[in-house]
């Protein structure tokens, strides 16, 4: 994987986040918003590698080819929770956010971060939005929550 780590555009957005990776700066939680197809969900995911690859080709760039990389890209990584609607234009609950932060309590199983992706967060009810407040403001050290959304 390359310092664009394989990204086409987005290029100030993939800088930002390599150097947050790369320097040990990463947020508590990030929000990728734009129109559907973007690659939000691709940007997301590629944050969560280069912050737990096992093998970087240097700091900051995920190789894309260890264990961890692929399991992270097939979304089936231990330390990763994909929290979604039951299908697209469905509504995101409470209980599925309820379920995450207990999830993001627990220290990672197997890599420094545990990563929340919540994809299509404008799905999210208000009840759901309104859970997820205090895992926002309050997050572990060890957690990351990425969010995708249509618009901010």
């Amino acid at each position: 994987m390359n310092d664009n780590w394989d990204m086409l555009g987005h290029e100030w957005a993939v800088d930002m986040l390599h150097r947050h990776a790369a320097n040990s700066e990463v947020r508590h939680a990030y929000l990728f918003c734009g129109p559907p197809g973007l690659g939000r969900r691709t940007l997301a995911l590629r944050l969560a590698q280069a912050l737990n690859c096992a093998s970087p080709v240097k700091a900051g760039v995920p190789c894309g080819a260890c264990r961890a990389c692929k399991q992270i890209e097939a979304m089936r990584h231990p330390d990763l929770s994909v929290i979604q609607a039951e299908s697209e234009g469905a509504t995101l609950k409470v209980d599925q956010v309820r379920e995450v932060r207990h999830t993001l309590s627990l220290k990672p199983y197997q890599s420094s971060h545990r990563v929340a992706l919540f994809l299509r967060f404008q799905e999210a009810n208000d009840n759901a939005a309104n859970a997820l407040l205090k895992t926002l403001e309050e997050a572990p050290a060890y957690a990351v929550l990425m969010l995708t959304a249509d618009n901010p």
